[in-house]
């Protein structure tokens, strides 16, 4: 039998939710897409097996509760910066009653959220204003921005895809999943990634999504990569492909994320992705973009 890998001391986990470490769970590393059975989705009119981009690695699905020493090792430091620690914790109630109120419950796919909100003018400017207060307590004092309203299909395995390499007129079954990946972009470098903020991302649906990330910053893939191949020719495009064939071993984390709450994450400095795994209702969340800590 293989041994387990311990994780490194790495991006740690600085944990409001109310469950605690009960919310989170550990397992023994990713597989290649083609060496994993995936789940259909079936979902209103759709009905398909989700497709992933060639380079895909999918979390193993032999998820267990943490060690201690797992426990010891994600705990958050003191030192509690925007790159190095995912944040975890709910909503206020005066928040949590607003978004109740416009109630998403019906809703198929992203357009009707938008109509939700476009009905319920006056509950959405209220949320709006309390949303903005309780982001400026968590934003040290720096700007933010709302990036996105996003709604991911139930039982999708890794909802992050890749719609560039599609026709203009692709259908939803025709999407390619990208598995485990950082985010990116041609202004960084591996050794810069930890400068460029991170998001908080809310979950705004009726059911617990999952948040999945690998515990380690991009400067410590490179310098793990640096025993295995020439990493110069590894950067912010092929590190996860590159990462996942010498260390496929390494393991995810998974954390839950039921309704009202949200996590906090340097999302262009750690591997992760989210999942509706096991859902049967649309996945709905908004995501800002900024500097947050709490």
């Amino acid at each position: 039998m293989t041994q387990s890998v311990t994780i490194k001391k790495g991006i740690s986990i600085h944990n409001r939710l109310p469950k605690g470490y009960e919310s989170i769970q550990i397992n023994s590393g990713v597989v290649h897409h083609t060496d994993h059975e995936g789940s259909r989705v079936n979902f209103e009119q759709y009905s398909f097996m989700p497709l992933y981009i060639d380079e895909a690695y999918i979390p193993k699905r032999d998820w267990r509760t943490l060690s201690n020493n797992e426990k010891r090792r994600l705990n958050s430091s003191a030192d509690l910066k925007d790159h190095n620690n995912i944040y975890l914790g709910e909503l206020p109630e005066k928040v949590k009653s607003l978004f109740k109120k416009i109630d998403f419950s019906e809703c198929k796919d992203r357009d009707d959220v938008m109509s939700c909100f476009g009905k319920t003018e006056a509950l959405t400017k209220a949320l709006n204003e309390e949303l903005t207060d309780f982001l400026k307590t968590i934003s040290n004092a720096k700007p933010f921005h709302l990036h996105c309203i996003t709604a991911n299909l139930p039982n999708i395995e890794m909802v992050a895809c890749d719609i560039t390499r599609l026709h203009p007129n692709f259908t939803i079954d025709e999407k390619k999943y990208m598995g485990l990946h950082n985010d990116g972009t041609q202004y960084m470098t591996l050794h810069t990634t930890h400068k460029f903020g991170n998001r908080i991302c809310i979950n705004i649906g009726e059911e617990t999504r999952y948040f999945l990330y690998v515990n380690l910053s991009m400067i410590q893939v490179h310098n793990m990569l640096k025993e295995k191949t020439d990493v110069t020719k590894v950067d912010v495009y092929n590190v996860a492909e590159t990462f996942f064939k010498y260390y496929p071993d390494y393991p995810v984390i998974k954390i839950k994320q039921e309704p009202f709450q949200y996590y906090i994450a340097p999302t262009d400095n750690c591997f992760h992705d989210g999942s509706t795994l096991g859902n049967t209702k649309l996945d709905i969340n908004m995501v800002y973009f900024g500097n947050f800590t709490h």
